[in-house]
Formats: C-alpha cells, structure tokens, sequence
C-alpha cells in the first residue's frame, strides 16, 4: 500500500469523499494486466501506474511507479511517500536493509503467493535519470490488524528526522522510528514501512 504526508498537512492513506482530497480515480485500468491512477491533494498530484507481467503460479510479476509533481508553479513542498507491506494473521516479512537505513527489499512468504520479494528502487527524476536525493526511514511492527495500519504510522511519527539535500537549507520533517507497536493492542501481523 501507499500514505502519503505533506509536511504541515496531514498523513493520508485513503482517498474518499470529504476527507479534503479534490479529485481521485482510476485514469485507465483494464481490470488485469494495467492501470493508472491519479489523486490530486493540497496542490500535489499523485500518478500511481502499475502493469503486470503473467507467469508463475501465483498471478506474475508486478510493478508500480509512483510519480509526484505540484499543480502549478508554486515551490515543491517536502513529502514524503510511505510504501508498505502489512500480513493480517499469516504470512513472514523480512527487512533487507542497505546502508542501515533504506529498506531496499522486503523478503516475504504467503499462503496465497509463496515466497516473494518486494524491491523498493530509489527515486529518480521525471526523465529517469539519476537517483535524485532523498532521505530514508524505515518502520517495523507488529499490527493489531490491517484496520490500524493508520494509527501505528501516525503514532510512530517523530519530528526528529532531518532533510538536507547538498546545497540546500536541512529541514526537520516526521520520520517513522525503526520499531513500534500500538500499546496495548497485541499484533496479528507484520506491517514494513519504507519512508522516502
């Protein structure tokens, strides 16, 4: 799945009528193999593309591509992205880290996928080119079930990160911290968050 936080707003993960999101909807989808989804928020919007890629026996291989841009000429605001992999009761998910801190892959076994393997690249510019510079957390929990994936991220936000692209002013932005849990609620499942 996907939240999104533009820093100064609030953390979404759904778009639904009245929650302030202006327009949401499948652009095009063909029920199977594609589709390509557009949210606009605050001044962003979100271009969420996915295609599928038949074999195996477990439905193939997928790939999404998210691309963000800002409506207009106004100054991009930080964001960040939030891609996560949650199990509600059955299921294993395994970090692999790079450098400590980027969750680069996630490592997984399901009952309806087998084993799988979720790989998170690192951002690039429109045209594809180059890495573009980013920071990274990561969060891993236990989820009292796949209802509270919201809360366990919004509870687990800290204004303690820090942004400071080369040549650039740093800035402090809400990072997950690396573990958490909801207090009081026992988990059923493993939720693996990657922060850009």
């Amino acid at each position: 799945g996907l939240m999104w936080l533009q820093h100064g707003g609030n953390l979404r993960h759904t778009s639904e009528q009245n929650d302030g999101v202006s327009r949401y909807g499948w652009l095009m989808h063909d029920g199977e193999n594609f589709g390509v989804q557009e949210i606009r928020d605050e001044g962003l919007v979100l271009r969420i593309e996915f295609v599928k890629q038949p074999g195996g026996d477990h439905g193939g291989d997928w790939s999404w591509r998210v691309t963000v841009k800002m409506e207009g000429n106004g100054p991009a605001p930080l964001l960040s992205l939030f891609f996560y992999v949650a199990t509600d009761e059955q299921g294993t998910l395994r970090p692999v880290l790079e450098n400590g801190t980027r969750l680069a892959a996630v490592a997984g076994t399901a009952e309806e996928l087998g084993d799988f393997t979720l790989t998170f690249l690192p951002p690039t510019g429109e045209g594809g080119e180059g890495p573009k510079y980013a920071s990274y957390n990561f969060l891993a929990a236990g989820v009292p079930g796949l209802h509270r994936l919201t809360d366990l991220v919004r509870q687990s936000l800290r204004e303690s990160s820090v942004f400071s692209p080369p040549g650039r002013p740093r800035r402090r932005f809400f990072g997950v911290s690396s573990t958490g849990g909801l207090p009081g609620e026992p988990p059923r499942g493993q939720l693996l968050l990657h922060q850009v």
